[in-house]
């Protein structure tokens, strides 16, 4: 069960990406081919980081309402923090705030890999610290994890 869920929301996630992706590549032909296969790579990794993060979410929310409610606060927290909408000076507060967000290093490796030209080691530390958060929120979830009764 909790494996399915892990599974099932981070590919859910990664089909949602690749096909963003697949029409930015068609459309704007921003990256080349071995590029765009990084970029799927990164995206892969950021979408079973967030499914780990959901799953801490989903473990710690005692009704479905709270669990919305969290996602959705946690979701605008980290797209603000990550400089997802809009650059964030370094050295500044939210910078270091920033640091906390998931959002901050894909950001930082579609940047580099789409903006700079960037290569599977430039983006090394993104990938890196993204699975660490895997790598820990699956623990911490499957600590967190309970069966509820009626298939919650």
């Amino acid at each position: 069960l909790f494996t399915g869920k892990f599974l099932a929301s981070a590919a859910r996630g990664f089909v949602q990406t690749f096909i963003l992706l697949i029409l930015a590549y068609v459309v704007f032909q921003l990256f080349t081919p071995f590029s765009f296969l990084i970029i799927l790579l990164i995206a892969l990794v950021f979408a079973a980081a967030a499914s780990t993060l959901g799953l801490i979410i989903a473990s710690i929310a005692r009704t479905e309402d709270q669990a919305t409610w969290i996602s959705v606060f946690f979701t605008m927290a980290t797209v603000m923090l990550g400089g997802t909408f809009f650059e964030i000076t370094e050295g500044s507060v939210l910078y270091l705030f920033g640091k906390a967000s998931i959002n901050t290093y894909v950001n930082s490796a579609f940047k580099t890999m789409i903006i700079r030209g960037g290569t599977l080691t430039d983006v090394a530390l993104e990938i890196m610290v993204l699975t660490a958060v895997i790598v820990a929120g699956l623990i911490i979830s499957r600590v967190l994890f309970r069966v509820m009764p009626g298939g919650r």
